[in-house]
């Protein structure tokens, strides 16, 4: 239940969805203003089979490994993974190496980078070209036109800071990824 977990939390709630968060640490601030909210919140560790169980994982529409930690979102979908094969899990992950080798072991589904497309949006529209939304597709993020067709964005997901070390084959692309299984 950190900023993102009870950012999420507090939206999917006033969209209709029922939500409950999950922290370690039942005095954390953001635990204690989620339920301040009318967030219920239960006290656990999110990668604990037992705690997915008292969840009732298996009825949910979806899991959301949120937390700043790539390898505690890892080891939440692993788990939930074990306890509910079928239910859709999202993952906030970066560039760790940890992703490609969990990708290599369980049927991940799609991957979104979530970050380049709020930059490829920001970007155009800093630019003044007239964005309908962005769409991510493939290894791409584009940008739909008022006109109902798509461009690509000058950064997607093949972009590198050059800036960086002068060459763009040198430098490392530090975009988050959302990994969603069952999509």
């Amino acid at each position: 239940m950190g900023q993102v977990g009870m950012r999420l939390c507090v939206e999917l709630r006033s969209l209709g969805v029922p939500v409950v968060g999950v922290e370690r640490d039942p005095q954390a601030s953001t635990a204690r203003l989620a339920r301040n909210t009318g967030v219920p919140v239960m006290t656990g560790n999110g990668g604990d089979r037992h705690v997915l169980e008292r969840l009732r994982l298996r009825s949910a529409r979806a899991l959301a490994a949120v937390g700043s930690d790539d390898l505690d979102n890892i080891a939440v979908a692993i788990a939930a993974h074990g306890v509910a094969a079928d239910t859709r899990v999202l993952i906030r992950a970066g560039e760790h190496e940890a992703i490609a080798e969990t990708r290599s072991l369980l049927p991940m589904g799609t991957i979104r980078d979530v970050t380049g497309m709020a930059a490829g949006y920001v970007v155009a529209r800093l630019l003044g070209q007239p964005v309908a939304g962005v769409v991510a597709h493939q290894d791409g993020v584009f940008l739909q036109n008022p006109d109902d067709t798509f461009s690509r964005s000058v950064l997607s997901a093949q972009a590198r800071c050059e800036h960086l070390s002068g060459n763009p084959s040198e430098a490392v692309p530090t975009i988050p990824k959302i990994i969603s299984w069952k999509d």
